[in-house]
């Protein structure tokens, strides 16, 4: 079975996104549960469960604590994460699967590889999000191509083996704290494009909060691998090898 975790909280979109997925997943099987993790204040869960979708009340705080409650409930192998917006667009699902089948045991949907892009961001986000990406790969040596991307596919392996409780960030921070993780872990990481469509309606939920916390995690992370490169002489070379797309 597949299991598709959406975080959610006040999503105008909802239904047309699930829609959407129901008519994607029609091409590949009927063997999937589609997972929400809420905390809205509008009626974004009364919409879901109308449409027998099932509904968890989040308990946790930021995107991270609502990916992780997702991922613990979800009963499927693998588990794809997405946006609740249309900025992640279900059509990709199937390259996703694709992938995951070639031995990957995380997937991400790369905006930056080719056949990936962007539609409808501003400079601003363009500039949060490109030197967040150079600070992951430089600083905290994550060899991935988009590691601020929430389009995601997880294997059951992965969800198992990672310690998430140990992890220090909750927010859009969490993203890259997994990657580090899993490359360190040994897992394999693949890439797929896909295009990303900037939300038409709601608000975004980025904050400065969260690219405070991104940048501490970014330090933290690159002192954890000088640390771990002075223990063992030749590991971030190692670790560069880990990541694949």
């Amino acid at each position: 079975m597949l299991s598709i975790v959406i975080p959610t909280r006040n999503e105008p979109l909802i239904e047309e996104l699930i829609a959407q997925i129901r008519k994607t997943m029609q091409t590949i099987t009927d063997d999937y549960e589609i997972l929400a993790v809420d905390k809205s204040e509008d009626d974004t869960a009364r919409k879901l469960r109308n449409l027998s979708v099932k509904v968890i009340d989040q308990q946790s705080k930021g995107l991270g604590g609502a990916i992780l409650e997702g991922l613990a409930a979800a009963q499927g192998n693998p588990v794809i994460v997405m946006d609740a917006d249309l900025s992640h667009d279900p059509k990709f699902i199937p390259t996703f699967l694709e992938k995951s089948s070639e031995g990957f045991d995380i997937v991400i949907g790369s905006r930056r590889i080719k056949g990936g892009g962007i539609v409808g961001w501003g400079i601003y986000r363009k500039a949060v999000s490109g030197v967040g990406n150079l600070l992951g790969r430089w600083i905290a040596g994550i060899r991935v191509s988009d590691m601020t991307s929430g389009y995601r596919l997880y294997s059951h392996e992965v969800i198992k083996t990672l310690e998430f409780q140990k992890f220090r960030s909750s927010g859009y921070a969490f993203q890259l704290e997994v990657l580090a993780e899993a490359s360190r872990k040994g897992f394999r990481i693949g890439a797929v494009p896909i295009v990303f469509h900037d939300r038409v309606e709601g608000v975004s939920k980025l904050t400065k909060k969260d690219v405070l916390e991104f940048a501490l995690t970014v330090t933290w992370l690159g002192l954890l691998r000088l640390t771990n490169a002075f223990r063992r002489p030749g590991s971030i070379v190692q670790n560069r090898k880990k990541c694949e797309e």
